[in-house]
This record gives C-alpha cells, structure tokens and sequence, in this order.
C-alpha cells in the first residue's frame, strides 16, 4: 500500500484545485461545477499544507492569494450549494461547552436565504466563522496564520502576539542554534534562556 504523506496530499490537492480554477475560466457552461471543485480542493490543499521551518515572503503571498480566491468562489455559492461540498458536523452537543454544532449552525443557516449567494467580503467571513465543519474550521484557522505570517513579514507583531500584549501576557520567541540547541528569547529583557527537554522515563543514567 502507498504511503502517503501530508506532502503528497497537499501536492495532489493543489494540482486538483489550478485544474479546475483554470476549468472556470475554459469551460464556461460548466463553470458553476468547477467552482464546487475548485472550493473543495482548495479548502483541501490549505488545511494540508506542510509546516515550513521558515517562512518566506514569496510562499505566504502565493498562500494569502490562493485563500482569497477560495473565500470569492465560495461567496459565489447559496448556503445551500456550500451545505452540499461540506455537510455540517453532526455534533450536537455544543451547548455543554459553549462550542458551535450541529443545532448553532443550522439555526444561523435558517436566518439566510438558502438560495442566494453567501456574499463578498465580511459576509463570507462571517458565514465561515459561524459554519460548523472540521475541514471549514481549519481553512479559518490557516487564513488566520496566513495573515499572522504576512504581518510578521511586515515586522508587526503575529495576532497571537498582539491579543496577548494587550491582555497583559508576556511572550517569548523560540530560537534553534547550529548544534539543534533551543532557547526562549524574552523580547522585552533580551535575556534567553535554555530549553531543557525531558529524558525518556525508560532512559537511565548510567554511572
């Protein structure tokens, strides 16, 4: 059987998503079709992207306008046609920690029209924030990096770190040396300090 990573999937769901993103633009008594393809695969290919090392400005770039491009097709779609490619999560019990489910979902679906388009801009946002999907909840959670990495590579502070100035939270930014040795840089002191990593309980020291 072949092994297929992250890697693999991501490649697979990104060669999927140009073909039918340029099937929108040839095929013009197909296009609402493409469409639902290029929605799916999209959404796909972002929440298996690969974690880098390092960021670059060329790769957040392609990522930030691959995303932008996913949410305009989407604002295209009715609720209904989107409730098609990514049915909601069947959990219903939401209520008990104060999370989004089945019952949040629907009733925010009843408030729309399901047969006109979602919208541009905050509309779609807004529509995918409220939706309760796996797939859905990590494409706004990877939108989110995305815009952290652009802002990082402005030399802004990520979201992450701005919520947590402004909510009194002190933050550190890891570092790796040469030799594979972490440190914790405090921003504020300058001072570093090493991370330790725990030995394996089935380790012992031999003397």
């Amino acid at each position: 059987m072949t092994n297929i990573t992250k890697q693999n999937k991501h490649e697979i769901y990104m060669r999927a998503y140009f073909k039918s993103l340029l099937a929108v633009l040839e095929e013009e008594n197909k296009v609402s079709e493409h469409i639902k393809k290029t929605i799916f695969y999209g959404v796909k290919a972002i929440i298996t992207r690969p974690r880098l090392e390092y960021i670059t400005r060329e790769e957040v770039t392609h990522r930030f306008q691959t995303i932008n491009i996913i949410q305009d097709c989407i604002g295209l779609l009715t609720p209904k046609e989107f409730m098609n490619i990514f049915p909601i999560a069947k959990e219903y019990d939401g209520y008990k920690w104060e999370m989004k489910d089945y019952f949040y979902t629907i009733n925010y679906i009843n408030t729309l029209d399901s047969n006109v388009p979602i919208g541009t801009g905050d509309k779609i946002l807004d529509f995918l924030w409220k939706y309760y999907n796996r797939d859905i909840l990590m494409f706004c959670v990877e939108s989110m990096i995305c815009a952290s990495d652009l802002r990082k590579l402005e030399g802004y502070s990520s979201l992450l770190e701005e919520w947590a100035t402004e909510n009194g939270i002190k933050t550190y930014v890891m570092h790796t040396d040469s030799k594979g040795n972490q440190f914790l840089l405090d921003k504020e002191t300058g001072t570093t300090t090493k991370v330790s990593k725990p030995r394996p309980k089935h380790l012992k020291i031999v003397k």
